[in-house]
C-alpha cells in the first residue's frame, strides 16, 4: 500500500466523528476502499509521498480529500480552498525534490 491504512483510517475515523468508535465492517471497509482511490487520486495529481508509513501529513491529506469526498458525494461545489491549496502545495513540494 502507498499509505499506512490502520493510521489513515483512524484520521478519517476522526473526520466523520468516529474517533475511538467501531463503525460496521462493511462501513470499514468501504472507507479503506475510498482512501486507496483518494490515494491514487493524489498520485494522480502529482503528489508525491513521503515516507508514507512514517508521515501523519501524508495520511492526514488522504483522509482530508476522502472525508471531502464521502461528505460531498452528491455536490456540484468545487472543492474547498484549503484542501485545493493543500494538494497543490504537496504537488509542488514533489516536483521540486
Amino acid at each position: 500500500m502507498a499509505y499506512n491504512q490502520s493510521l489513515a483510517l483512524e484520521l478519517l475515523k476522526g473526520r466523520m466523528d468516529r474517533a475511538g468508535l467501531d463503525v460496521p465492517p462493511d462501513l470499514e471497509a468501504y472507507w479503506v476502499k475510498r482512501l486507496e482511490a483518494a490515494v491514487e487520486y493524489l498520485k494522480g495529481k502529482g503528489v508525491v509521498f513521503d515516507d508514507v508509513e512514517k508521515s501523519v501529513a501524508d495520511n492526514e491529506l488522504v483522509a482530508d480529500y476522502t472525508a471531502y469526498k464521502l461528505t460531498n458525494r452528491d455536490s456540484t461545489d468545487t472543492m474547498p480552498k484549503w484542501l485545493r491549496l493543500e494538494i497543490r502545495e504537496r504537488f509542488l513540494k514533489g516536483s521540486c525534490s
